[in-house]
């Protein structure tokens, strides 16, 4: 019973420690300058100067509702891009991205916000305008 509980509870602290290493490291990213990147999203980037990044992979159940939230605003908003992890590994490591659903914010050439899993409150209304 007790090795159980060892188990779980070592289970549990690994979990936990993943998700802030995962914090820790989208915090850090705020601030640093965009990386080079690879294909006409980087190009596109460039001459925007702005953009909003969103990541999300087709086997992510927390992307589902955002998925097509995101899709919508990069219709009406060209300086949103949605980028599919399963095939754009690519963006997804110029940028750290270290799980999905990820969104970047990007400005004047450095990492403005970082954020991993749901968007803060604001985001999305920010650049829907």
């Amino acid at each position: 019973m007790m090795t159980v509980l060892a188990v779980a509870v070592g289970v549990v602290a690994l979990v936990v420690l993943l998700q802030v290493t995962v914090f820790l490291r989208a915090k850090a990213m705020k601030g640093q300058a965009v990386p080079p990147i690879p294909g006409p999203l980087g190009e596109r980037l460039a001459t925007a100067g702005r953009g909003l990044i969103y990541f999300f992979s087709p086997g992510c159940a927390a992307c589902r509702p955002l998925t097509p939230k995101l899709q919508e605003l990069s219709r009406s908003n060209p300086t949103v891009h949605v980028v599919d992890v399963s095939h754009h590994m690519e963006i997804a490591r110029a940028l750290r991205v270290m799980g999905t659903p990820s969104l970047v914010e990007i400005a004047e050439g450095k990492i403005v916000g970082y954020h991993v899993g749901a968007p803060p409150p604001g985001l999305l209304e920010r650049w829907s305008g």
